[in-house]
């Protein structure tokens, strides 16, 4: 089930769609340029923040310049306590297939790829929602992950492709391992600011964890960019990863946006490596 609700009419228009997953509704702001482009939509994705509303209007602008279509999920706390990572405890994979099949409905021209964009907690969900769903997802922009689960078998699950050797977590592990080279077959941009370096009590830290992927999310951005072209070449793939780091910036997505030029280096990046769609009146 899903609805619409138009919230906004100067230039791009705001509408409200909520879709039914299998465990819990999820509601987004849907960014409608004036004049659309020949672009797939783009899906932001926030983080533990859930600060949705704010980043609507933070590509509103880039929406508007660009001509593309933004989806902003809200993963509110009330129904997803949990939301980076499908598992027992909940299923945003779920919804977000139910949120982009709403999409299509309404708008029958984006019914393909979307480009993906995470920050944080929602870059934890972007990056394992295009492993489970690499054919959903044209390009990938991870924004300061706070940790990875790496394309190997260098760690367990969820933090890489080896045996936890707990048996409920074989389902994810199969599928991931099951669409690995299409997944790597996709474009990555991954993003972190420069001062991205504090261990504070949001990111996830364990000694192996802290041992092969950083310490920092710095450095963790810095080993995953470096283990995706590693893992593309192994599967006989030519690697198209890009890192950016954001000079000045630390963790506050709203500064790295209003500082740093992060949506528009987003939505210039992505309408640069995906092909167009028909767009029909």
């Amino acid at each position: 089930m899903t609805y619409l609700q138009k919230i906004g009419t100067d230039r791009a228009r705001i509408t409200r769609l909520t879709a039914a997953g299998t465990t819990n509704r999820l509601g987004a702001n849907i960014i409608v340029p004036a004049q659309p482009a020949a672009l797939p939509p783009l899906l932001v994705l926030h983080g533990i923040s859930r600060n949705a509303s704010e980043l609507t209007g933070l590509f509103r602008s880039e929406a508007e310049s660009c001509g593309r279509m933004v989806i902003v999920p809200h993963f509110d706390a009330a129904n997803w306590r949990f939301f980076q990572r499908p598992g027992r405890a909940a299923r945003p994979d779920h919804a977000l297939l139910a949120l982009l099949s709403a999409v299509a409905l309404e708008h029958p021209q984006f019914a393909g790829p979307v480009s993906l964009f995470g920050h944080s907690g929602g870059a934890q969900l972007a990056h394992r929602f295009a492993m489970l769903y690499p054919q959903k997802v044209a390009d990938l922009h991870l924004a300061a992950a706070g940790w990875y689960c790496l394309p190997d078998r260098s760690m367990a699950w969820p933090c890489g492709l080896a045996e936890s050797g707990d048996s409920r977590d074989d389902i994810w592990l199969r599928r991931s391992r099951a669409g690995l080279t299409a997944f790597l077959d996709r474009t990555f941009h991954i993003y972190v600011g420069s001062r991205d370096t504090d261990r504070d009590k949001t990111l996830r830290q364990t000694p192996e964890l802290d041992r092969i992927q950083g310490r920092t999310r710095l450095a963790r951005a810095r080993l995953y960019a470096a283990t995706l072209e590693q893992a593309a070449q192994a599967a006989g793939l030519r690697p198209r990863v890009a890192l950016h780091e954001l000079a000045g910036c630390g963790h506050d997505v709203a500064w790295a946006i209003r500082h740093a030029g992060l949506a528009r280096r987003v939505c210039a990046n992505a309408a640069a490596e995906i092909p167009p769609v028909k767009i029909t009146a």
